[in-house]
This record gives C-alpha cells, structure tokens and sequence, in this order.
C-alpha cells in the first residue's frame, strides 16, 4: 500500500473545518435517499461482471472511489493510480457465485509524464449441458461462456491535490459462438482537500457505444415447402438481436482519516452508486491498519427499501483482513481476504495479492 499525503502541519483552526466534513456527509446522504421504487431497471444492461469489486476494498463495501491507493484504482477510479508513487501489481480472485470465477490483473507503472496502467477481468461461467425442446434431459453436448475486459490507463497530477485519469478498455462475451464486443471507457477525479486527507472523488466507469450479440448459433435454415409443380430451395436466415447498453455506473465518494501516523492509520469511507441498470446503492466502509495487520467492514445498501427488505438486510455485509510482508529492503507484499454476504446466493470468498517495488 502506498501512503497518502500527510496533514498539513499548520492547519486551519477546527471550527473552521468540520462544517467542511458535515457539508459533505449531508450532500452524500441527500443524494441517497433511500426510495420505494415502482419502476425497475434491473436487466436493462448487459455483461455484468463489469460491476463486480475487485481489490482489498471488497471488505470495505467497495467504497473505495475516494481511497483508491493502490492498483486497483485502473476498476474503481483511474485517477488514484496517480498517488502511486512506486510500480505495482494486484492480482484479484473472486469465488463468486455458482461456479462462476472472477480473475482480476493490474500492474501500474509511474513515470515522469504520469501514470501508466494496465489491467485485465476475466469471468468464466464453468459448463453447462445443452437442452431442447425436444431433449430436455440433454443432448450430451456441452458448452462454456466467459467475459473479458483489458483496459490501458493513465494518470496525472494536475496539482499537488487534484489528479485526473482515463482508462480505455475492450469488452467481450462469448457464449458458446454467440458473442459481443465492443469497447468502453473510464473516467475519474481525485481531489485531496490537505485537512486530515480528506479527500473527494468521482468517477464514471463503463461509458461506451451499445453492444449486439452475433454469431453462428444465430444462423438458420427456413424450408419454405414445395407445391407443384414447383419447388423451392431452403432459404438461409439469421436472427436479428437487438443491441444493450454497458453497465454504466457514476460514482461519488468521500474518504476521511480520523487519525494517522507513520505505523498506523483508521479511515472511513462512504460512496454514493448511481447505476444505469439497478437501484442507486451507497457503499459505506472502514479500514483499520495497525502494521503489518489491516482489518476491515463495510455495508452496501441498497435504496430501495423494498428490494432490500426482499433480499434480506444482511445481505452487502462484507469484513476482511490483511497482512503485509517486507521480504527485502523496497519490497512490500500484501495478502488480504475478504467476504461478502450476497444474500440468498451465499457468500463470496475473494482473495487479493499486491505488489509494490
């Protein structure tokens, strides 16, 4: 983990400061008023596995917009690979649900013009037996599916607080032959206000043209039949799809440090999820780091309070804890768990191992 910028050793007088704090938490909290929504969007967007956290801060609730340390900032806000200042690597594995595995790699390397990323999500959906009408049992063939992402971006700072960054990515899914490709693009914010390194942030993620399914499972032959004393050839077809939007997603974050030195640091962190296919979620967290240990919680609640009634209140509960090794001079390693509670799926184990040098 890298570290962030100090407090400032003169700072303003307090009374100054904290309406700063309040003023923000209560923008944060308007903006989430929890709703009794009638209309839902759930479905209207597709491959999914774009919205799945990676990275230590899934024990935070993945509000992590504002945070954004390490080099899992190329998923959650480019502009946080900014505030690295040595070359890192993250690699990300998520047990999700089913037999579903989530993969997930980034490596960030800074220079003298800025921050270079690049990053890779893999999703395999494991096997499944191929049904008809007409053999519902199985036909005895099987077929796979899975998902990929690999994005390239950069990072600057603008000032010694504000810092900007992009990502450009391609996106595919592939079932069996049937698939869609296109590519999207991130984009994010990061503003530390230098007062107990409270810091702001937003970004958009996902944002691209929509996408349509092709493929030779959507190719068919129509026998038109025969009358005499003609007869006619089989007509060659294919079925039209109908194009889907990316899961786009706007985020809006706050972190805040209630203490920290050079051995041990507590910070609080709260998101604000705006989604182009779901419910509008804020994500609250904190992580305690006490070297070499960190521990960590969080909650994910969703706004409407119907739906969360529905899949249980529990469910978003998410805690992990890490652990930092120093094996030679220069050379940090971080090994963190995580667990979320997904409700009535079960849970999800993710398991994430960082490098800096």
């Amino acid at each position: 983990m890298t570290n962030t910028e100090p407090e400032a050793r003169n700072p303003k007088p307090l009374a100054r400061r904290v309406p700063i704090l309040f003023s923000v938490l209560a923008l944060l909290a308007s903006l989430a008023v929890p709703s009794f929504a009638v209309f839902t969007k759930i479905g209207m967007a597709g491959l999914p596995f774009l919205k799945i956290g990676v990275g230590r801060c899934a024990g935070m609730g993945g509000a992590f917009v504002a945070v954004a340390d390490d080099a899992t900032a190329a998923f959650w806000n480019p502009a946080g690979l900014a505030l690295l200042q040595k070359r890192s690597a993250v690699v990300n594995h998520i047990d999700w649900v089913a037999d579903i595995n989530h993969e997930y790699l980034s490596i960030v390397m800074p220079t003298k013009v800025g921050n270079f990323g690049v990053s890779v999500t893999a999703l395999s959906l494991g096997g499944f037996e191929e049904t008809t009408v007409d053999t519902f049992q199985g036909t005895g063939r099987t077929f796979t599916g899975s998902d990929l992402a690999a994005g390239v971006s950069y990072a600057r700072m603008f000032t010694d607080k504000l810092c900007f960054g992009l990502t450009a990515k391609v996106v595919s899914e592939q079932v069996w032959d049937v698939g869609a490709a296109g590519a999207a693009f991130d984009f994010g914010v990061h503003y530390n206000t230098g007062w107990r390194n409270l810091r702001l942030a937003m970004a958009i993620v996902n944002f691209g043209p929509d996408l349509k399914y092709s493929g030779g499972l959507l190719d068919f032959t129509h026998e038109p039949g025969w009358s005499w004393p003609w007869s006619r050839e089989p007509i060659p077809g294919t079925y039209l799809t109908e194009t889907f939007p990316l899961p786009v997603t706007f985020r809006f974050g706050v972190a805040y440090d209630f203490f920290r030195n050079d051995n041990s640091y507590l910070t609080a962190a709260a998101d604000l999820n705006h989604f182009n296919d779901v419910n509008e979620k804020v994500n609250v967290g904190f992580e305690y780091n006490h070297r070499p240990v960190s521990l960590r919680a969080g909650y994910i609640l969703n706004t409407d309070f119907n739906y969360a009634r529905d899949v249980g209140w529990t469910t978003g509960l998410s805690a992990g804890a890490g652990f930092r090794f120093t094996p030679v001079a220069g050379l940090g390693l971080n090994f963190d768990y995580n667990y979320r509670d997904l409700g009535r799926l079960g849970g999800s184990h993710r398991v994430t191992l960082s490098l800096d040098f």
